[in-house]
């Protein structure tokens, strides 16, 4: 402050209220231009990405009973047999999974029965009713398919995947008994 009153003072600025005029001025100018954006957005467009991202809301997850250890078949996933594949529309069909195999089914109306445990079932087509013993996992690429499983493959549920709408995933109290 001293400094700037003898800077006024050697410049021919000797009159007190002339000198605090251009001291509040002087402290208005270097307040305003503190307070710019010079860069006119592009600072708050680089400090956004620094803000937390909004947290999704939380859907509720269902709560499954325990596994009865009863309804548990042990299933060895080492072995990988062949792909069982149906090909063709309305066939109703008995099949095996007896290493572990992938079922897929390429099309609609059929009516499957499958004992054994699978790898993977994937349903490509649309209507179809499937009946299991066991599955690690379900694939819905159709619409208004049905999947029943009465085990559980090693202690765990099927991991379902539901590309499409309108397909159940259920678990029945009897095992297949066609074969």
């Amino acid at each position: 402050m001293f400094l700037t009153c003898r800077l006024l003072s050697h410049l021919g600025y000797n009159h007190p209220i002339m000198k605090f005029k251009l001291i509040i001025a002087g402290v208005l100018i270097v307040a305003g231009i503190s307070a710019c954006d010079v860069q006119s957005g592009i600072t708050k467009k680089a400090v956004e990405k620094y803000e937390p991202t909004p947290k999704p809301s939380v859907s509720p997850t269902l709560e499954h009973p325990p596994i009865n250890p009863s309804d548990v078949v042990q299933v060895d996933t080492s072995q990988q047999g062949e792909m069982i594949s149906f090909n063709k529309p309305k066939e109703t069909r008995a099949v095996t999974c007896d290493k572990y195999n992938q079922v897929m089914v390429n099309n609609s109306d059929n009516v499957i029965t499958i004992k054994g445990a699978c790898s993977q079932i994937m349903v490509n087509g649309d209507r179809n009713d499937i009946t299991t013993e066991a599955t690690m996992s379900v694939v819905f690429n159709g619409v208004e398919n049905k999947v029943k499983y009465s085990k559980y493959g090693n202690g765990k549920r099927p991991n379902i995947t539901d590309n499409k709408a309108g397909n159940t995933t259920e678990k029945t109290a009897v095992a297949p008994t066609k074969n």
